[in-house]
C-alpha cells in the first residue's frame, strides 16, 4: 500500500492512476452513497478538479483504497473558488449557506480537504492503514506545500474515524444532510508522532 499524489505537473506520469481514483469516487460517492455528482462513463468529478487541486491517492498498483483532494483557498477558476466558500455564498444549493461558523478563509496557508473516501470492501484493519497513510499525507503535504491549517468537509462518521487514526479534528460549522449522510466541515490538524503511533 503506497500513498501518491497527483498533480496536473506529474499528470503524464500519474494519469492512469488519476482515471482510478474518479471512477473510485464514482463508486463510492454515486454508487454507494447515492450523491448526485457530475460524472460521464464511470467518473465523478466537478468544478474544482483543476490545475489548483493537488489529489493524494492510497493504492496499491492501479487498486484504489481511498483518497481525497485538497485545493488552496485562494482558488479561483471561472465562477468557482472552493467548495466550502462557494457554499457559503450561496453558489452551491445542495449545501447550506452556513456550512461555516466564519467567514470562509482565502489564505494561500489554509487548504481545502474534500472527496475524502476509503474503499468501503476494505477489512477494518485495512481501513485503519489507509487512514494512517492518509494522515501522513496530510503531514507530508504541509510541510512540502507549507499548509498552516485544513478545512475538511467530510461525513461525520469520516471524522471520528480520522480521530482513531490521530489525525484531530474541531468542527467548523454546523452538522447537515447529504444523500442521507450527516456531514461537517471540520478544522483539520496533524500530529505526525500521533500518527505513527497508530502506524505502529
Amino acid at each position: 500500500m503506497q500513498s501518491t499524489e497527483i498533480t496536473f505537473d506529474n499528470l503524464g506520469e500519474t494519469g492512469t492512476l488519476y482515471t482510478a481514483l474518479l471512477r473510485a469516487r464514482f463508486h463510492h460517492f454515486i454508487e454507494s452513497l447515492g450523491w448526485n455528482l457530475p460524472n460521464v462513463r464511470g467518473l465523478e468529478f466537478d468544478q474544482y478538479d483543476t490545475p489548483e487541486s493537488i489529489y493524494c491517492v492510497i493504492h496499491e498498483d492501479m487498486k484504489v483504497f481511498g483518497g481525497f483532494r485538497v485545493t488552496p483557498t485562494t482558488a479561483s477558476c471561472v465562477n468557482a473558488s472552493y467548495m466550502l466558500r462557494d457554499a457559503q455564498l450561496g453558489l452551491l444549493p445542495d449545501l447550506p449557506a452556513d456550512i461555516l461558523n466564519v467567514p470562509a478563509p482565502q489564505d494561500p496557508r489554509i487548504w481545502e480537504v474534500s472527496r475524502v473516501f476509503i474503499d468501503d470492501t476494505l477489512s477494518s484493519r485495512e481501513r485503519m492503514r489507509v487512514r494512517v497513510e492518509m494522515g501522513l499525507t496530510f503531514a507530508r503535504l504541509a510541510k512540502d506545500w507549507k499548509i498552516n491549517a485544513f478545512l475538511c468537509l467530510t461525513t461525520v462518521s469520516a471524522a471520528l474515524l480520522m480521530r482513531r487514526a490521530g489525525l484531530k479534528s474541531t468542527p467548523a460549522g454546523p452538522r447537515f444532510e447529504v444523500g442521507g449522510e450527516t456531514c461537517q466541515a471540520y478544522h483539520l490538524t496533524v500530529d505526525v508522532r500521533d500518527l505513527r503511533s497508530h502506524a505502529a
